[in-house]
């Protein structure tokens, strides 16, 4: 017998799922192009009318992968959040595990994915913004917050989430995805240390680290 109109299938979440495991690996290829629906679905081996069956849409797709990827980086941003001793340990042990993340973790290229897709779509830049941008400010915020002698107030506290982001997704980003690192070379370690020098006594706010 016929499952009656909009009567999900027992396994539907399963299914589902699955699919999103291969999208999102599908998504963080190193090619940052906008795939179409079809070609999402000839990347997981279905049809346009089955991902269509799971996500509604292609825009429904790419705000599934994001929150696919959002649940995986949660348990990351648990450890970034952890408080510290002093600013200037919150900020070696947020770069530290940051840049492996950015690195080694593919976080570099999902929020790459989410900004190309973003820019693009109001909808899912919105998206985005609330399932892996804002997440991520908020586990530095987090850390920061529960840090002795750290920012005193909510203004400097996001200030400081900003300031500790931003160099370190940019610098992965020009020399990862974006062929820095053969054309326009740095020495990341370097370059890494003497912003943890700056951006600790700056927080600290009494010119130590």
């Amino acid at each position: 017998m016929p499952r009656p109109a909009g009567v999900r299938n027992h396994d539907f979440e399963a299914k589902r799922t699955a699919l999103l495991d291969t999208l999102t690996e599908f998504a963080l290829k190193d090619d940052l192009r906008r795939p179409s629906l079809r070609q999402f679905a000839i990347a997981v081996g279905a049809s346009e009318p089955t991902l269509r069956h799971y996500f509604g849409d292609r825009q429904g797709v790419v705000i599934a992968i994001l929150g696919h990827i959002h649940e995986r980086a949660i348990p990351l941003w648990d450890i970034v959040a952890t408080p510290s001793e002093a600013p200037g340990t919150a900020v070696e042990e947020y770069y530290r595990v940051s840049r492996a993340g950015m690195t080694h973790g593919g976080f570099a290229k999902a929020h790459a994915f989410g900004l190309v897709e973003g820019m693009a779509d109001e909808t899912v830049g919105r998206a985005y913004l609330e399932l892996l941008l804002d997440p991520a400010l908020d586990a530095v915020s987090r850390k920061l917050s529960a840090t002795k002698g750290g920012p005193s107030t909510p203004a400097e506290v996001k200030a400081s989430a900003f300031l500790m982001l931003a160099p370190i997704l940019v610098m992965t980003l020009h020399q990862e995805l974006l062929g820095g690192a053969e054309v326009s070379p740095l020495d990341s370690d370097e370059l890494l240390g003497q912003m943890q020098g700056w951006l600790a006594s700056g927080i600290a706010g009494d010119g130590s680290a």
